[in-house]
């Protein structure tokens, strides 16, 4: 039974991914990259340095719920250094404030 659990388990993870790729390909979403590039100056809101190649630059969502919800409070603009850190940590409760929170 608990392998049945985490096999469902896995094949929703997966295609919550794949739904959140899809999204990210749409124009909303790349609108809203390009606004929040601008807005941060592409500057890393954690380790504060900015960047002149926006491809180093990731909009990470706060919040895993709501995917689509694109309020620019719900976000983040970190280099992949911090974005890479942040996703390691997740549940240090130093660094709750930065990712993985709920509405």
């Amino acid at each position: 039974m608990f392998y049945i659990l985490c096999m469902n388990y896995k094949e929703f993870l997966k295609k919550q991914a794949d739904e959140h790729e899809e999204f990210r390909k749409t124009p909303q979403w790349q609108v809203f990259r390009k606004w929040m590039l601008a807005a941060h100056n592409c500057t890393c809101d954690f380790c504060g340095k900015k960047y002149k190649r926006v491809q180093y630059l990731h909009v990470h969502h706060k919040y895993e719920t709501n995917y689509t919800d694109l309020t620019p409070s719900r976000f983040m603009l970190l280099c992949q250094t911090c974005h890479e850190f942040l996703h390691k940590k997740e549940g240090t409760p130093k660094l709750g404030m930065y990712t993985k929170l709920h509405d």
